[in-house]
């Protein structure tokens, strides 16, 4: 027969207990919170550095000296003809474009029901930004803009593809905002669920990767502000997005592999900030 412990000498610890699982809970969902805006500002630091290394490496390539920084390259490419520099000038475009399209692939194909999808997702949309960007500003400046002018085009044809950039990003943030927000957990509001995934990669996110960053010539770090302003339609995207598809997704918290792939993509930007010459 079982014995029956009275309940005065049953231990507990109530208050330890609870105060140890509120504690645990509230570091869960402060991780789940951040995490879209850490894998943000690492997607955004392995896409970029990597852009302008593309720029770089085929500038080398075709025989001339470079200078790598972390946002930007100088080439001595003054010799170049004017097909060896439309050729530097699209490097780095078509580069994120093959991230993007390849970081796509995977996502849909196998890791969008994983937590490392969402890593994918963010470098998806980092790599079509820093395709679509330059397209958008095609008549402005940036690397279409160097390469369609010294390959010879038109005016008109430089405004067709500036405007089918303009057209395009927006439309890729939004949609890609749809997808952002089912990384949110299913017990978030619709208001935290477009804080976490959204407006916190565009408005913290934006402003820690340039921290990480500098120094950063003048020239650079505007641009780099203004240009994060297409992610309103990401916002855009999550605000009326269905929600229900959140509940198919894991989502975590901050893992030691987010941390250490966050931490090796901001060591590689530190790396580049006093410039690496690439010389024959």
């Amino acid at each position: 027969m079982a014995t029956e412990i009275p309940n005065d000498m049953v231990p507990s610890f109530p208050s330890v207990q609870a105060g140890s699982v509120r504690s645990a809970g509230a570091a869960y969902m402060v991780g789940v919170a951040f995490r879209p805006t850490l894998l943000f500002m690492t997607a955004f630091a392995l896409n970029v550095t990597p852009h302008e290394a593309a720029h770089a490496v085929v500038s080398y390539m075709l025989g001339f000296n470079s200078t790598l920084f972390q946002m930007w390259v100088n080439p001595d490419a003054a010799a170049a003809t004017p097909r060896q520099l439309t050729a530097i000038a699209v490097a780095g475009p078509l580069f994120s474009l093959t991230m993007g399209l390849v970081s796509f692939v995977l996502y849909l194909w196998r890791y969008s029901r994983r937590p490392s999808g969402l890593l994918l997702l963010m470098l998806a949309i980092v790599g079509f930004y820093l395709f679509l960007g330059p397209v958008a500003a095609a008549t402005l400046g940036g690397d279409f803009n160097v390469a369609l002018r010294f390959a010879g085009a038109s005016k008109l044809l430089m405004n067709i593809i500036s405007v089918v950039g303009v057209l395009t990003l927006p439309t890729m943030m939004y949609f890609m905002g749809k997808e952002l927000s089912s990384w949110s957990p299913p017990l978030f509001s619709r208001s935290k669920a477009v804080l976490c995934t959204t407006l916190g990669p565009w408005l913290i996110g934006t402003v820690l990767i340039t921290l990480v960053y500098l120094p950063l010539p003048k020239f650079l770090i505007g641009p780099n502000l203004a240009g994060s302003v297409f992610w309103v339609f990401a916002v855009i995207g999550a605000i009326l997005a269905d929600r229900t598809i959140a509940t198919a997704r894991p989502i975590r918290s901050l893992t030691r592999t987010d941390l250490i792939v966050t931490a090796a993509a901001f060591l590689m930007v530190r790396l580049f900030v006093q410039g690496v010459r690439l010389a024959h």
